[in-house]
């Protein structure tokens, strides 16, 4: 049955130009049929109105980078990102009264004792129930007694021990990913789905109508067909993307994209990603850690390019940037140019200047989080802790690799950071380095236009004009007539996908 209503009383247009002047929308059947100029008459009586008071229409938001279950399970109690000591993080354990006791993102340098809880702490509060709490990153977490058993992850690469020989419950690298994805695994499947619910609403309360989940770990084709078809009856529009090795795996899941977090190294936080200069405020971690070796690496997007896959890498330090793009540089070697293809890499974050040129001349697209500039940049920021000043602000270089020629597509990597395209939006426009400020009218485009291009939908979603799907999100004001500093503080009123109103604020 024909459905048609006309979005009215709304305010279009951006500095730029990248969304039209106008007051409204008409819509039909789920695609934008025009932008209205002024209020609409002589329409028929099946055509809806909806009232948008006020508020300012964009394209609808995409989260280029999310989780969408993990961002799902840190509510409540289980989000310990406000503690600020051991004891208020073990009194918040205390409070959770479940078999299997997960929580997350502590951030230790947020700490008074410069670390979370160890083993024998959380031994004392949790007793025989597994127990893990995840950095803010989810490259490293600590985990009690039980949960070493049950893991098995005492022996493994990254557990952690004391001058006496004993696990501190700390675990890094290998230990950290096994223990992570048991933990995920041991978890209700019901339970799970429930948190992609709840993480699926989140995302329309901040005007997001497309995300892509990525889904770290390598399950069973079984399992990933399951998430894959919850994903699909969820009322944000969500692109599924297993990180399997398997290309095999890949093709049978469907679609064209995969990955986003097939870990070439870890993090920043966790001082596991892969850089040439040592981190210097902990020599004992050195230069991070390398996941993958060359050769596999290699191997693994070959077959991709010839099964007419994209793949996103996650590369966070320079050394595994160098390793992704020298790969996609072979594979172009034997092939040509990557017509058809749009691989990614992730994060991206300690890009020197020759590999964002090397990445765009080989049509990389690059997934980046601008809320790791706003939370952990600047001159008294984590990443000048980790490696000083002025090599922190060569990182996250968005305005560079636009202007080489990369696209930029935008993310929050949630739950690592909030749920919020406008708080992307906004970091992007207030970079802490001047230099790589975007203006707001490509600020948007990375979260719109640019991001669809990530999933080959730039011709269905990411734009206000005819033929387009109706996906739109409305602001309480146009973001260019706040200060930039508040860009982050916009209301979201109302999230449309398909014409259909999935959020309106004043009903909540």
């Amino acid at each position: 049955m024909s459905r048609a209503a006309a979005f009215v009383n709304a305010r279009l247009g951006t500095p730029g130009g990248f969304v039209p002047i106008g007051s409204g929308v008409l819509v039909q059947d789920g695609r934008i049929v025009r932008v209205l100029e002024s209020t609409p008459t002589g329409l028929g009586a099946d055509v809806e109105i909806i009232d948008c008071r006020g508020g300012a229409l964009y394209p609808g938001f995409h989260d280029c980078h999310m989780h969408l279950t993990a961002t799902g399970l840190q509510s409540g109690d289980h989000d310990i990102k406000t503690c600020r000591d051991v004891p208020s993080i073990l009194a918040q354990i205390k409070r959770i009264h479940e078999p299997l006791v997960f929580a997350a993102s502590y951030e230790d340098h947020r700490l008074t004792e410069g670390r979370p809880p160890l083993r024998s702490e959380l031994d004392a509060v949790a007793g025989d129930r597994p127990c893990l709490l995840s950095r803010i990153d989810g490259h490293s977490c600590v985990v009690n007694s039980a949960a070493v058993a049950l893991f098995g992850v005492g022996e493994k690469a990254g557990a952690e021990r004391d001058e006496r020989g004993e696990l501190t419950g700390r675990l890094f690298e290998a230990a950290n990913y096994a223990a992570q994805n048991a933990m995920f695994a041991a978890l209700p499947f019901n339970a799970l789905r429930r948190a992609d619910g709840r993480a699926a609403a989140m995302a329309l309360a901040a005007g997001i109508t497309t995300v892509h989940n990525v889904i770290e770990g390598d399950p069973s084709l079984e399992h990933l067909q399951s998430v894959y078809r919850s994903d699909a009856s969820q009322p944000v529009r969500v692109i599924s993307k297993s990180c399997t090795f398997s290309v095999a795996k890949a093709r049978a899941l469907g679609g064209r994209v995969f990955g986003g977090d097939i870990f070439l190294d870890g993090s920043i936080g966790s001082r596991t990603a892969a850089v040439g200069q040592a981190y210097q405020d902990d020599h004992k971690h050195g230069h991070g850690s390398l996941y993958v070796q060359p050769d596999q690496l290699g191997e693994l997007f070959d077959e991709a390019a010839e099964s007419g896959l994209s793949l996103g890498v996650h590369a966070i330090g320079d050394r595994a940037i160098g390793e992704a793009i020298a790969a996609w540089e072979s594979v172009t070697a034997r092939r040509g140019p990557l017509r058809g293809l749009r691989p990614s890499i992730d994060h991206f974050e300690i890009a020197l200047p020759d590999q964002i040129e090397r990445a765009a001349r080989c049509g990389l697209l690059l997934s980046m989080q601008p809320a790791f500039d706003y939370l952990w940049g600047g001159d008294d920021g984590m990443y000048a802790r980790r490696f000083g000043a002025e090599r922190a602000a060569g990182m996250n270089l968005f305005a560079t690799a636009r202007r080489a020629g990369c696209v930029v597509c935008g993310g929050s990597d949630s739950p690592v950071t909030k749920l919020s395209a406008l708080l992307g939006i906004h970091s992007l426009v207030n970079h802490h380095v001047a230099a790589e400020r975007l203006s707001l009218d490509d600020a948007l485009r990375a979260y719109t236009a640019d991001a669809a291009l990530l999933a080959y939908e730039e011709k269905e979603r990411g734009a206000i004009s005819p033929g387009m799907a109706a996906d739109f999100a409305i602001l309480e004001q146009p973001l260019h007539v706040v200060p930039a500093t508040r860009i982050k503080d916009v209301a979201v009123t109302m999230t449309v996908i398909a014409g259909d109103v999935r959020f309106d604020a004043a009903a909540s």
